[in-house]
């Protein structure tokens, strides 16, 4: 093998070796950010711990009541519908 084929070989490794750092660096950002649990009214409005909202609201690790039918979006693409009128939501941090 010549120096001239090592030394592109290496580039390149080199190259490579950035572009999965960064879409690593990227993907694990948007993982760390992402709600835990998200809220949504089946049906239009719902209340949270005593607040109308219409539209989708992320939750964050603590007990909540609620009054409405409503769709819980769990992380992991794992949707909840609790259709009763009044019921309580604890959302816990898990390994």
């Amino acid at each position: 093998m010549s120096k001239k084929f090592i030394r592109i070989l290496f580039y390149g490794m080199t190259l490579l070796s950035v572009l999965m750092l960064l879409f690593t660096y990227k993907y694990v950002k948007a993982i760390k950010n992402a709600p835990l649990v998200t809220i949504e009214g089946l049906r239009g409005n719902y209340v949270l711990n005593g607040s109308v909202f219409n539209n989708q609201r992320p939750l964050d690790v603590g007990r909540y009541v609620v009054f409405g039918e409503s769709v819980l979006r769990l992380y992991g693409n794992r949707v909840k519908v609790v259709k009763i009128p009044r019921f309580e939501v604890e959302v816990i941090w898990e390994k």
